[in-house]
């Protein structure tokens, strides 16, 4: 393995809650922002791309206020989810393991990618790091679901870089890997 792919993404989901949610597409990916690490945590590069909605025009109130994003902003610099998800798999390589702060990005990915009827790339089962489920494992219970937050300011790796925001996230992320003990 020669890198590391920390993937983070936002979605957004019905605005009427679960009632006016599609049963086979509760979240809808709007953002992708990921960061490509070397074998020393190092980064190597950086991937960001805004995604214009299908399924949930409208934003629901929780993931605006979270997120800082409009609809109006997607629509404008949004791509196609298929687009934006060939480039990602493309700037990704050949050699690569994912991780990501908990188990839910990769799910959403690949139930998007199956709406959507693109094809899964990736290997199953799928080996990933949960960059979450290590840290609590070596800080804690290994039941214990700390935020990427709290683990960030913990570990002073806080920076000028909000929270919340896709490429933001993977990017810290990154940085609490590199300060973990991954059994290299």
């Amino acid at each position: 393995m020669s890198q590391y792919i920390v993937l983070d993404l936002e979605w957004n989901q019905s605005s009427r809650g679960k009632e006016g949610s599609v049963n086979c597409l509760p979240f809808e990916i709007i953002e992708i922002g990921a960061v490509k690490l070397d074998e020393n945590f190092r980064t190597v590069s950086e991937f960001h791309r805004l995604i214009r909605p299908r399924v949930y025009r409208q934003m629901h109130f929780k993931i605006s206020e979270v997120t800082h994003m409009s609809m109006e902003e997607l629509e404008h610099e949004g791509l196609k989810f298929e687009d934006a998800v060939e480039e990602f798999i493309g700037w990704c390589g050949d050699d690569y393991v994912l991780c990501t702060w908990g188990n839910m990005d990769l799910t959403e990915l690949q139930r998007n990618m199956v709406y959507h009827g693109l094809e899964i790339p990736f290997p199953f089962p799928l080996f990933y790091y949960d960059v979450q489920k290590i840290y609590s494992l070596l800080h804690s219970d290994g039941k214990q679901k700390d935020s990427l937050d709290r683990v960030v300011e913990e570990l002073g790796l806080l920076e000028g870089r909000p929270f919340h925001r896709a490429l933001d996230d993977a990017y810290y992320t990154g940085r609490v890997m590199a300060s973990v003990d991954l059994g290299r």
